[in-house]
């Protein structure tokens, strides 16, 4: 049986991140997926800026539209976040998905679609994953199968992760025009509205309460909100919090989980694609590290991912607070400086290592 360097399961962001970097280090990587690409995904398609400033090409060829302003509710209240720099981006998540994977294929990863996973084994030297008709051996793991994947349920007991959930579907443009939008009326979390340039993505997400994100709250949220009928695609995706929380001790071995499946989704914003790519490319760095003989890998992710895993921290403390009272929280944006750091922090990042993050930090 062929020992490759790492095995990759899941090709979404978070995999292809880490299999990318690890294959363009000239590591041998079997990236599995038990989906054929393109595929579809309960993803609005935007991406920060910062999202764009970690991958490692350009995604240029995917941009449906530059946005510079965000349109913020709550009932009849709103506010808008202006900005001369870009914000974010917005693509089609099917056809990014199924770029970044062509991208990682020609990096040098081994990609197959594998069927339902049946067991994980694990030694001090290696890795075994056993589907129903096959085995793969390989010297690490990295789990970023989702938050409800395989490698997690089996892999990543203790761990501290909680689930969010979202719906979501396309829908043709309304006759008036409409800002990228994130509407905060939707009872513990948020509606989203994605102008791309033939249609709208239009999602519900609580990070707390899935029970209230129905198919039915979701059609009936793009009637009344877009004045649109919804498409008949629905799709719908837990997410993985909770990195914040704790660190995972007990994958001291060979297995890493990174994207929602190491619970690196942002539970204020629900952003997951740069968690995703963050993690991923630092469990690569943590697995080189440890071959080239600077390990352990498991340790050595764990410090890559500790400011993250503040900002996490911070951002699930604000989420509670958030969404308990949105009206609050709409008050304080009239103020300027609050606008402000708004687009920034949603741009570009929290600056943890800023005096003011600090000593909220530690408040947490």
């Amino acid at each position: 049986m062929t020992v490759w360097d790492v095995m990759v399961v899941g090709a979404g962001p978070a995999g292809c991140a880490a299999a990318y970097d690890l294959a363009a280090a000239g590591c041998s990587v079997l990236l599995l997926d038990k989906n054929e690409f393109p595929r579809l995904k309960a993803c609005a398609g935007g991406l920060t800026v910062k999202a764009v400033k970690a991958l490692r090409y350009s995604i240029d060829p995917l941009v449906r539209a530059v946005v510079r302003r965000v349109q913020l509710q709550v009932g009849s209240i709103s506010s808008s976040l202006n900005s001369r720099e870009p914000i974010c981006v917005m693509t089609v998540r099917e056809q990014l998905d199924a770029y970044c994977l062509a991208k990682t294929i020609a990096a040098g990863a081994h990609f197959e679609k594998i069927s339902a996973i049946r067991q994980v084994t694990r030694d001090e030297t290696g890795v075994q994953l056993t589907t129903a008709g096959q085995s793969w051996s390989a010297r690490f793991m990295i789990g970023a199968d989702g938050a409800s994947g395989q490698v997690r349920r089996l892999c990543g007991e203790g761990s501290r992760s909680s689930q969010g959930f979202a719906l979501e579907v396309q829908t043709s443009m309304p006759s008036q025009d409409i800002d990228l939008t994130f509407d905060f009326s939707f009872a513990g979390g948020y509606g989203w509205i994605f102008p791309k340039a033939d249609h709208l993505n239009v999602g519900i997400y609580s990070p707390s309460s899935p029970a209230t994100v129905t198919r039915n709250a979701l059609l009936r949220y793009v009637r009344e909100r877009v004045g649109v009928e919804p498409g008949n695609h629905v799709t719908g995706q837990y997410l993985g919090t909770g990195a914040g929380g704790a660190v995972c001790d007990n994958l001291q071995d060979r297995v890493l989980l990174v994207g929602d499946a190491g619970g690196f989704v942002d539970a204020l914003t629900g952003e997951g694609i740069y968690g995703a790519l963050l993690s991923g490319q630092a469990a690569a760095a943590a697995i080189l590290d440890e071959l080239r003989g600077h390990g352990p890998a498991a340790q050595v992710f764990v410090e890559r991912v500790r400011d993250y895993r503040q900002t996490l921290r911070f951002s699930t403390r604000a989420a509670s607070a958030f969404y308990a009272n949105p009206e609050r929280g709409f008050r304080a944006m009239r103020l300027p400086f609050v606008r402000r750091t708004m687009v920034r922090t949603y741009t570009h990042g929290l600056n943890i290592n800023s005096p003011a993050m600090r000593i909220a930090l530690s408040r947490c």
